[in-house]
């Protein structure tokens, strides 16, 4: 896994040049019959939530959130984490929460998650929730909260929508309009001072859209960094040989080139081998301090389960990552 220095000598996530974080989901496919079509991201949006917050996010810090091995509401069911799907706009929930809308969304398809925000200063590989009074676990500090918010570009791929089970498929799932799986990597990329500011932030923590500064820069910037992919020989754009992978422990007997989607810019990798993904781009975000602190404008898709570089990397392929 890369450390934060690491990834500060690369590419920053999105238009912060303080942020250099590496931010992951796995893709999301349309399914229709035996053809697999990726949805393209509208908007991949991080909040950071710093209300009661005492600890600046450490650097080399990271998590997870969510359960990439859940089937069933019951496995993905975690108190804090506010796992759930649902219709752009709309009040609207499944049953089970975490599984797709049954019917076709007006807007965007919609899936949110909480990430933990206590840590162990001592040993920074051990993190949690904080409970229902905002306190963290004995030993712990609380850091700012950290909150993924997708929009899928659902319309592009099923014009005609949908009726009943959802058409749409986890990479980490073998079942279409089951979204129990979702889960989320976080590398800490911040550069520290940004991260110090977090806590300082005015209104308690609850100034909406404030942007986080740091000796890096105070304000958006345009993103000038080309990525490079560190490990271009080895890994697959194409689903079908991913899932041959997968099938043979992740490993391929002659490499497969991957080509870089025309439409990205600055790629995210993840932390774990947990999920398979296909073909996959990017994410790009802009991150603030609030109560709803950054959004991405743009079609910029996470990438799937590529093997963690110090460096961003171009075009999605899927390959055995590097366990923690």
């Amino acid at each position: 896994m890369p450390t934060s220095a690491e990834l500060q000598q690369g590419c920053y996530s999105g238009d912060n040049p303080n942020d250099l974080s590496v931010y992951w989901i796995p893709t999301l496919y349309y399914v229709d019959g035996d053809t697999y079509t990726e949805v393209p991201i509208f908007r991949f949006s991080t909040y950071y939530v710093n209300s009661f917050s005492d600890f600046a996010i450490p650097q080399d810090f990271a998590m997870i959130s969510g359960n990439a091995s859940a089937k069933t509401q019951a496995e993905a069911d975690n108190p804090y984490n506010d796992l759930e799907w649902f219709c752009e706009g709309s009040d609207e929930r499944e049953t089970d929460i975490a599984k797709m809308p049954t019917s076709t969304c007006d807007q965007h398809l919609q899936s949110n998650l909480v990430f933990p925000n206590c840590v162990n200063p001592d040993n920074i590989a051990e993190y949690d929730f904080s409970d229902e009074s905002n306190k963290c676990p004995d030993g712990m500090k609380q850091i700012p909260q950290l909150r993924y918010r997708v929009l899928y570009d659902t319309k592009s791929v099923a014009p005609n929508g949908w009726s009943g089970t959802a058409p749409f498929l986890l990479s980490c799932s073998d079942t279409p309009g089951d979204g129990y799986c979702f889960h989320g990597d976080f590398i800490n990329g911040w550069f520290q001072d940004a991260t110090e500011n977090m806590l300082i932030t005015g209104g308690g923590g609850y100034d909406d859209g404030q942007f986080v500064a740091g000796s890096h820069g105070s304000s958006a910037v345009e993103a000038t960094c080309t990525p490079t992919d560190q490990d271009p020989e080895n890994g697959t754009n194409d689903y079908e040989i991913s899932l041959e992978m997968k099938a043979n422990g992740d490993a391929v007997v002659d490499p497969v080139d991957s080509a870089p989607n025309e439409t990205t810019s600055i790629m995210a990798t993840p932390t774990t081998s947990v999920a398979m993904s296909g073909a996959s781009a990017p994410v790009t975000t802009t991150s603030s301090v609030g109560q709803f602190m950054s959004s991405t404008n743009g079609n910029h898709q996470p990438q799937g389960g590529h093997r963690p570089t110090s460096t961003r990397t171009v075009g999605g392929k899927f390959k055995r990552a590097i366990a923690q």
